[in-house]
């Protein structure tokens, strides 16, 4: 047998099995349309490989990755969940990576022809405001931290959380012990510049911040929503949206890791990918602020 032919016979052999290679992704859900379109340029390249994703919320996919969810990568919409992974020994050293710096809008249904601006918010017909829940969510705790910014939700001075030494008043954005809020928004903030001149006004929770997004389009007519999701034409071509500046709202420091006993070759290739150029240029289409990049 020539040589050329035993090579040959050895690609064939190894086709079925390269093409068997999977990368499981968990990821927050403001990556829904960014990183099915890097999924499927990797794929593109790398024909022997299929990258599988699965879309939630951080706060819930890192509950479940320390409960044994399997995994190969995680990409969260707040840094502090690969941190506690890697802490914990359940991420591979040295792989926790920032990929990107997420931003919040408040995005409102055309039909209603305001402004989009943060005032719409007090018109009378927005009586149900979208957001993540923030028990569990990035995004949603940033959209608390935003309307707080904006005045329209007030820290009550008599809330008292179990643990909590510091008056829950005097807390900064970082220490507010999120994941025990767990009764609702109005029970901590008061939302009165919200409900000034209306029948009822009531938030409507999303698991994450891709449900959130179809609760204000399909339910609630506003909401505060990723701005990598609200630039999609779904959500573009029925609304408008105004964009917060970063400062005024929690940060949203996005960083992925690789979880532990998976750096296999396939799993390192896409982690790759994702900080090249080309995954940097969809990343940033999607509205993402990147590593090392400042707003112009």
């Amino acid at each position: 047998m020539s040589k050329q032919r035993v090579v040959l016979l050895a690609l064939l052999l190894l086709a079925p099995v390269w093409a068997q290679k999977t990368v499981q992704v968990v990821a927050a859900s403001d990556l829904q349309y960014a990183l099915k379109e890097l999924a499927q340029a990797f794929e593109a390249k790398n024909p022997g490989i299929r990258v599988s994703l699965s879309f939630g919320s951080s706060g819930k996919f890192y509950a479940q990755l320390t409960q044994g969810l399997e995994a190969d990568l995680f990409f969260s919409a707040e840094k502090i969940y690969p941190r506690l992974l890697e802490e914990k020994g359940l991420a591979e050293p040295h792989t926790r990576r920032p990929y990107a710096l997420g931003r919040l809008v408040i995005w409102l249904d055309r039909r209603l022809g305001l402004q989009p601006d943060p005032k719409a918010l007090k018109d009378p017909r927005i009586t149900r405001l979208a957001i993540a829940n923030p028990v569990h969510a990035p995004y949603g705790r940033a959209a608390v931290t935003l309307l707080e910014h904006l005045g329209l939700l007030r820290r009550r001075p008599d809330v008292s959380i179990p643990g909590l030494k510091e008056p829950f008043a005097s807390l900064s954005w970082e220490e507010i012990p999120w994941e025990g809020l767990t009764r609702g928004v109005e029970t901590y903030w008061d939302a009165t510049p919200l409900r000034q001149g209306k029948a009822h006004f009531e938030f409507v929770y999303g698991e994450n911040i891709s449900q959130t997004a179809q609760l204000a389009l399909t339910a609630t007519q506003a909401g505060i929503l990723a701005l990598s999701l609200a630039i999609h034409e779904s959500l573009s071509r029925p609304g408008v949206y105004w964009v917060a500046p970063l400062e005024s709202h929690l940060t949203l420091e996005q960083d992925y890791v690789i979880l532990k006993g998976r750096k296999r070759p396939e799993v390192m290739a896409f982690y790759n990918f994702v900080g090249s150029p080309e995954g940097r240029a969809i990343l940033r289409r999607y509205g993402f602020l990147l590593p090392g990049e400042k707003l112009e």
